[in-house]
């Protein structure tokens, strides 16, 4: 039996897809056994998914696999809106975000999972391919029982892995073992139709241009080009009708090139046409018992923004850890249930503001002057950017739940998105995220409380050991005794975001980049307790 396929204490992966393959990555590399089955015979070869935004970039970092997706991905740093009968622009400029990554990455999706699967397959892991799910029961005490089946051969195999999890889409088998509610709303009579296709120069100045996504807004239709890898475009049309009748010829798309470009781009042969519809759905639970969901399983969204795959895979980002955590025996299992409470929130979010970007962008019949009046209200852009790369999210609303009334040192608070910062010229805060587990930050300032700091990290590592990563930074020009390993900062940039004006402040940072304790030092058993809660 390979390492990958589903035994006892293991977990079954349902879904070979950018979630499925984020998951199995966060398990594999940190010691999980998983199994990964997939229905289809191979991999995709189309890419209805082309972005991966900020925080995503962020996320691939600390997993070890952002190199891939900037050398083969196409920096966007704007997303441009064009109105009929105006000569104005609203631009979603996303240089101002304050990331290593101020941009979005365009990238098909078949060459996102492309890379993710390499990945995967480097840390031990197989695809079951052609292998579907036919059905799952629970026992007495949650015991799952799974029946997959071989669509090559036929033969079925009964299976009983510790934790199933359904990265299977929309169409979801594992969705329905839950017992959850969906609420689900069409947008009814608008169909979407798109290709990839090499795009033709036919005049000196060449209206398209590669840098970021350009949106055409009529009354009636929505045109959308972006650069892709490879010398290809993104040539998408949103309209009113059925998308089982939309004409999707290259003659229909070129008609709408011609309406806003006047010959100035002639269609080349297209690698790739799908005509699709869109809709809002989201299931009322994530969870029940070992059985959970995960990405578009539980969610679905508005196209506009490109969010879909980039929240399904921070999804997979904040299961992954804490699942992790759980079959290592690290963990009492009821931190399972933050799943749920930190993700389902945001999915809520998320489909509230593809829903206004819809409004503008597809809400076809309606005037365009309206329209354009909803993207010049003030704080649109900056309010579409944060929510687009996804740094306007984080998990305060489930800390307050959990811990009402908690305290904060102002600034940074729990559950908020631990931000880069440099340390030294050559150090970032964020690589030192990378190994998987917490890291307990402290802005050490005063050289009086250096045996205190010494304590806490001793304290730590006797309890928690390698699961917990301390980094300790140091004033610049800091004078007098230093704990073990700390690090002289360059600037006061990580006291200023992470410390307090006067004495030493502790922040622990959870494996996906999320803040879950920040106290003063002589408040340590804060960051202590929380630890004790997540890990013991």
């Amino acid at each position: 039996m390979s390492s990958s396929r589903a035994a006892r204490n293991s977990v079954l992966i349902v879904g070979a897809g950018p979630t499925g393959l984020t998951l199995g990555i966060e398990l594999l590399r940190r010691g999980v056994d998983i199994r990964l089955i997939d229905r289809l015979t191979t991999p995709v070869t189309t890419s209805r998914s082309f972005t991966v935004h900020t925080r995503t970039l962020e996320l691939l970092e600390q997993a070890g696999i952002v190199d891939e997706f900037q050398d083969r991905g196409l920096r966007g740093e704007w997303m441009d809106y064009r109105f009929a009968g105006s000569t104005e622009k609203v631009r979603l400029d996303f240089t101002g975000l304050d990331s290593r990554y101020p941009y979005f990455r365009t990238i098909g999706q078949r060459d996102t999972e492309e890379i993710l699967r390499r990945h995967f397959t480097a840390l031990g892991g197989t695809v079951d391919w052609h292998t579907e799910l036919v059905s799952v029961t629970t026992g007495l005490h949650g015991e799952v029982t799974a029946l997959v089946r071989d669509t090559n051969s036929g033969e079925t195999e009964t299976v009983h892995p510790d934790w199933l999890i359904g990265c299977d889409g929309v169409h979801s088998t594992v969705a329905g073992r839950l017992g959850a509610q969906v609420g689900r709303a069409e947008y009814v009579g608008t169909a979407m139709r798109m290709m990839d296709v090499p795009l033709r120069r036919q005049s000196p100045d060449f209206p398209v241009q590669v840098g970021g996504i350009d949106y055409r807004i009529t009354r009636d239709h929505m045109l959308l080009t972006t650069a892709l890898p490879g010398g290809v475009w993104r040539v998408l049309v949103s309209e009113p009708g059925d998308a089982r009748n939309v004409d999707a010829s290259a003659a229909a798309f070129q008609a709408v090139l011609d309406e806003h470009f006047g010959g100035a781009v002639r269609l080349g042969s297209p690698e790739w046409t799908t005509v699709f519809r869109t809709r809002r759905r989201l299931t009322s639970r994530y969870r029940n018992g070992r059985i959970f969901v995960c990405g578009d399983a539980g969610h679905e969204r508005s196209p506009a923004g490109g969010q879909g795959m980039n929240t399904s895979m921070q999804d997979a980002f904040n299961l992954g850890w804490k699942l992790a955590t759980i079959v290592h025996g690290h963990a009492r299992e009821s931190l399972l249930d933050s799943y749920e409470a930190e993700r389902r929130p945001i999915a809520e979010q998320v489909i509230a503001g593809t829903h206004e970007l819809h409004s503008v962008l597809m809400d076809h019949g309606r005037p365009v002057a309206e329209r354009l009046a909803i993207a010049r209200e003030p704080g649109f852009t900056e309010r579409a950017v944060a929510r687009i790369s996804a740094l306007a999210f984080g998990y305060g609303h489930a800390a307050e739940e959990s811990a009402p009334g908690r305290q904060s040192l102002g600034g940074l608070s729990v559950g908020d998105r631990a931000p880069d910062v440099e340390i030294t010229p050559r150090l970032r805060l964020h690589e030192r995220l990378r190994h998987g587990g917490h890291t307990l930050l402290v802005a050490h300032r005063d050289p009086r409380n250096a045996a205190n700091t010494s304590a806490l990290l001793t304290r730590v590592h006797r309890e928690f050991g390698a699961r917990v990563e301390p980094v300790v930074v140091l004033m610049p020009g800091y004078h007098g005794p230093a704990p073990a390993g700390a690090v002289a900062a360059d600037s006061r940039r990580v006291h200023d975001l992470y410390g307090v004006p006067a004495g030493d402040a502790v922040c622990l940072i959870r494996p996906d980049g999320y803040i879950g304790a920040h106290c003063l030092l002589p408040e340590q058993n804060t960051a202590f307790v929380t630890l004790r809660d997540t890990l013991s």
